[in-house]
């Protein structure tokens, strides 16, 4: 019966404590400025965009954003290997480093068994393109990395400033099966000043 008596007491004091001071609120003023800068990792068109591809009036058709920050790329493969080489370009036109991913996050659906999809990273000549050439020519690059484009995953690398970087698609379909119907794979490029793993 002690007891009871105790408990009872103890929710009595605990609700009357949370009327007293369920009426009291502390405001603390805080403020948020956001002040929006140019893109500093842009898309832009490689040598190969919108030249002709597979197929009659096919074209490798790249369209880039108002602000060259999306990029469409439609392809016209067929069986066995085909490659785009120097299809579009990434660049920093920051005076800074970035770390840029790429990010799969919709993969390629609907391939016949076997087949690949990849992304190919190829450092570019920087300097061929920033001393007032008018379009993009092609240069003798080094590999930076590959992506895969049938499953979700990523992949990183550094670009320092003024560094471009080139794009090229890999394409593998085997014979004896039929080809897919069209398929988008969706990406995403994120850059950072940091190194740290983008979420």
């Amino acid at each position: 019966m002690e007891i009871s008596k105790r408990i009872a007491a103890l929710v009595a004091i605990a609700v009357f404590t949370s009327i007293v001071f369920a009426s009291v609120f502390v405001y603390y003023p805080a403020s948020i400025t956001v002040s929006p800068v140019a893109p500093k990792v842009v898309f832009d068109y490689g040598s190969n965009a919108n030249k002709p591809d597979l197929g009659y009036g096919n074209t490798i058709a790249v369209s880039l954003g108002q602000n060259a920050t999306s990029l469409n790329v439609t392809i016209h493969p067929t069986y066995q290997v085909t490659y785009y080489k120097n299809i579009t370009l990434i660049k920093n036109i920051d005076n800074q480093a970035y770390y840029v991913t790429l990010k799969v996050y919709s993969p390629a659906t609907g391939l016949p068994t076997g087949s690949k999809l990849l992304l190919y990273i190829y450092n570019k000549d920087a300097s061929r393109f920033l001393t007032g050439y008018p379009q993009p020519v092609p240069s003798t690059g080094t590999y930076l990395a590959s992506l895969d484009l049938t499953t979700t995953g990523q992949t990183t690398i550094s670009l320092s400033a003024g560094q471009i970087v080139e794009l090229d698609i890999y394409v593998y379909i085997p014979e004896g099966y039929q080809l897919p119907s069209s398929f988008t794979v969706n990406l995403l490029l994120v850059y950072s000043p940091s190194s740290e793993t983008p979420p």
